[in-house]
C-alpha cells in the first residue's frame, strides 16, 4: 500500500471513529467531569458553643417530627403551606411524592406546583385521573414550564398523584395537582438582541410574569374556594414575610428588596394562614458568587455531631433556639443588621448532610426526534438554541446534556 494511502487512512480512521461514536464520547466526557468534583477538599464546619449545641439538641429531642409529620401538622393552623426548595436536589421532589397520599388522608386535596403552567390545567387534570398513566403527557407539561426540565423525580410527582387517584373509589373526591406558572414563549427570542428587546419580551411573557401569575392562581384556585394546599416551589417564591435582597452584579451592591414574590402576595391576602418552610440547602455568598453553608454552618455542624438519629427532621423557627441562629456570610443577611433564621422562614426541614445530596435524574428520551425542533426553539438562551451541537449530536444525547449541565454534586463538592 502506498505510503500516502497509509497516512490518509491513519488520519481518517480516528476522525471516522469520533463521528461514529460522537454521542458516547461526549457522554463519557460529561460523566468524567462529574466524577472529578467528588475529590474536592471539604470546607470546615464551625465548632458550636456548648450552650448553643445543648439548646438546639434538646429542642430537637423534645419536639422531633419527621418532615412528613411536620408538614401535615402545619395545616392544623394554616391553609397555604409553602415548601421552598433550591431546585434539582433529588430528595426534595421525592419528599413531595411521599406527601401526596398523606395530604389526601388529612383532608388536603391540592398540591400547587411552580413546575407546571396554569394553561395546562385541563391536561394535568386529565393525566392524573386517566385509567392509565402516560409519561409522555407529563413530559409535555414539564417542557411547557421549561423546555429542558426533563427530570424524573419531578415527573414522578405527577405519577404519585395519578397512583393515589387510581386507588380511590370513583365516588370520592380526587386529589388535584394545580399548575401555577405562566407559559413563556421563548420561541420568539432568536438572537441576543431579541432577548433585550422590550417588545419581544412582552410577547414572551404575554400570559404574565411568574410570581404574579402564580399568586393569582393560588388565590383563585385554592384560597377563594376556602381550601388548603401545599405549594411546592423555589425558595425565593416561597417567602411570605422575608424580603429577599436584589443584588446587581454590575454595581456589586444591593439595589433593593423583592416586594412581589408569590408568598408575599399570598401572605398579603391571607396573613398568618400562610406558612413558609425552607428545605435545607447551601446559600449563595454576599456577592452571589459561590455557595456557603447556611447560617454560618450551625445546622450542618450540629447534625454532623449528633448524627442521623435526629434527622430527617422538620422544626419551627419562630420562638425556638433554631430561629435565633444568625448568618454573616450569605446574600440573605445583606441589608439586615440583625438577621436571624426566624426572619427568613417559619419552618425548616433538614433531610441529610449536603455531601450526600444528589442531582435529579434526566428522563430518558425527554428530547427525541419528534419534539427536538420544538424544544430547541423554546430554549430561553439564544446561544444554546443556535449551537452547532444540535446538528452533530442525537436528540437523546442533547436531552441528557441539557439536563445534566446542572450537577448538585459538582456545585456542592466542597461542602460537608
Amino acid at each position: 500500500m502506498p505510503k500516502k494511502s497509509i497516512i490518509l487512512i491513519t488520519l481518517l480512521v480516528p476522525f471516522l471513529l469520533i463521528i461514529l461514536f460522537r454521542n458516547q464520547i461526549v457522554l463519557t466526557i460529561d460523566a468524567w467531569q462529574h466524577r472529578v468534583s467528588k475529590n474536592m477538599p471539604k470546607r470546615p464546619l464551625p465548632e458550636l458553643p456548648a450552650e448553643l449545641k445543648k439548646a438546639l439538641s434538646e429542642y430537637l429531642q423534645t419536639h422531633f417530627q419527621n418532615p412528613e409529620e411536620y408538614i401535615i401538622n402545619k395545616f392544623k393552623d394554616h391553609d397555604i403551606v409553602f415548601l421552598g426548595e433550591f431546585h434539582r436536589i433529588r430528595h426534595d421532589p421525592e419528599l413531595v411524592q411521599r406527601m401526596v397520599p398523606l395530604l389526601y388522608r388529612h383532608g388536603i386535596y391540592n398540591l400547587g406546583m411552580e413546575f407546571a403552567c396554569r394553561r395546562d390545567q385541563a391536561l394535568i387534570d386529565s393525566l392524573v385521573t386517566a385509567p392509565d398513566y402516560d409519561q409522555s403527557v407529563t413530559n409535555r407539561i414539564l417542557a411547557d414550564f421549561i423546555a429542558t426540565w426533563g427530570y424524573q423525580e419531578y415527573a414522578d410527582i405527577f405519577k404519585a398523584v395519578w397512583q393515589l387517584n387510581r386507588s380511590l373509589p370513583d365516588s370520592v373526591r380526587k386529589f388535584r395537582l394545580v399548575g401555577l406558572n405562566a407559559f413563556k414563549n421563548w420561541s420568539l427570542v432568536k438572537t441576543e438582541a431579541d432577548r433585550r428587546d422590550p417588545k419581544i419580551l412582552a410577547k414572551v411573557h404575554a400570559e404574565g410574569y411568574g410570581d404574579s401569575v402564580m399568586a393569582e392562581t393560588v388565590l383563585r384556585e385554592i384560597v377563594a374556594k376556602k381550601e388548603k394546599a401545599l405549594i411546592y416551589c423555589g425558595l425565593h417564591h416561597a417567602f411570605t414575610q422575608y424580603h429577599q435582597p436584589m443584588y446587581d452584579a454590575q454595581k456589586d451592591s444591593i439595589v433593593g428588596f423583592f416586594q412581589d414574590r408569590l408568598g408575599l402576595r399570598v401572605f398579603k391576602a391571607i396573613g398568618q394562614r400562610a406558612f413558609t418552610i425552607s428545605l435545607h440547602s447551601p446559600w449563595k455568598d454576599a456577592k452571589y458568587e459561590k455557595f456557603v453553608y447556611p447560617l454560618n454552618g450551625a445546622i450542618d455542624a450540629l447534625m454532623k455531631e449528633i448524627g442521623d438519629r435526629f434527622y430527617p427532621v422538620g422544626f419551627d423557627t419562630r420562638n425556638t433556639p433554631f430561629g435565633e441562629l444568625t448568618d454573616t456570610a450569605s446574600i440573605y443577611q445583606v441589608g439586615y443588621p440583625d438577621f436571624k433564621l426566624a426572619d427568613f422562614c417559619d419552618g425548616y426541614i433538614f433531610q441529610k448532610p449536603i455531601s450526600q445530596y444528589r442531582t435529579v435524574t434526566p428522563i430518558p428520551g425527554f428530547i427525541n426526534k419528534q419534539n427536538v425542533d420544538w424544544i430547541r426553539a423554546h430554549l430561553s438562551n439564544p446561544r444554546l438554541k443556535n449551537t452547532i451541537w444540535w446538528k452533530i449530536l442525537s436528540p437523546e444525547t442533547m436531552g441528557y446534556l441539557q439536563c445534566s449541565h446542572v450537577s448538585i454534586e459538582k456545585w456542592f463538592s466542597d461542602l460537608q
